[in-house]
Formats: C-alpha cells, sequence, structure tokens
C-alpha cells in the first residue's frame, strides 16, 4: 500500500490549485473562448449593382456557389476542431459595371491564424480591391488579400 505524506499531498493540493486559478483567471478575462462556435460572413461591399459569387467550403463542409447581391452577406457558424487546424477556403469572382472581371481563391479562416484577429466573430469585407478582415482588437478592418492583377 502506498502511503501519500502530508508534504505531497500539500504539493498535490496546491498544483491542482493554482491550474483551476489559471483557467479561472483566462475564462474571466476572455469574453470568447476556442470552445464557443464561431461566426464568419462574407459581405458584399464592392458597389451598388454588382453581384459577388462565393464558393467556400472546408474538408468537411461544401457550401456550395452563393450569389450575394451589394449589401448581403453570406454567414455560417462552426467551431473550431481540437487541433486548430480548422481551414475554409473560398473561390469569390464579380464582374463591375463596366465588364471588368476579377476572380480570387483565398483561405478566408485558418483557425491558427484569425484567433487572435477576429476570435469567434469573424467578418469579412469583400471590396473593389479586396478582401478586409474586421479585427477584434482594434475594431478595424484589415485588408487581408488583395486581388489579383
Amino acid at each position: 500500500m502506498m502511503m501519500i505524506t502530508t508534504g505531497r499531498m500539500l504539493r498535490c493540493v496546491s498544483l491542482v490549485s493554482m491550474v483551476i486559478f489559471a483557467v479561472l483567471v483566462n475564462e474571466c478575462s476572455s469574453q470568447h473562448t476556442v470552445w464557443d462556435p464561431v461566426h464568419a460572413s462574407i459581405k458584399n461591399d464592392i458597389a451598388q449593382g454588382v453581384e459577388l459569387n462565393a464558393w467556400c467550403k472546408s474538408k468537411n463542409t461544401d457550401f456550395g456557389h452563393h450569389r450575394i447581391a451589394y449589401g448581403d452577406e453570406f454567414v455560417w457558424t462552426f467551431k473550431i476542431n481540437f487541433w486548430n487546424t480548422t481551414l475554409y477556403w473560398c473561390k469569390m469572382w464579380w464582374t463591375d459595371v463596366d465588364g471588368k472581371y476579377t476572380e480570387g481563391s483565398y483561405a478566408i479562416y485558418k483557425a491558427e491564424r484569425d484567433w487572435d484577429e477576429c476570435q469567434n466573430e469573424c467578418h469579412y469585407s469583400v471590396r473593389r480591391d479586396g478582401i478586409y478582415q474586421n479585427n477584434y482588437a482594434s475594431d478595424v478592418s484589415d485588408l487581408v488579400y488583395p486581388w489579383p492583377k
């Protein structure tokens, strides 16, 4: 039979207490956690009368083709996987009122890259010069992907 000494017991209790304290501090200091669902959206901010086409998918989910009118958005919700490798890829294309065709394909959401940028609210604004992502910390949109030339 194994005996646990008082000193060993105190060290174990102290270690467990520190782990619980660290988890609680982390939970209290942030309103979002990686276990909460992520809400993502792609909004057409190109121009009045210009329709955005988007085909987004992950390894397991294919959302198919979406036509997004100016001012509208395509929205989806997901959870980040245990390995933090969740990835959504989108092909987007549009033709402006002058007939110029623009197309690009992007890793629109990558968990290991985007958690610090937008946490659980990742919104993308598609504009004439590229795709912007909201920045959680600064509440400003950053250009993340310019359209190919």
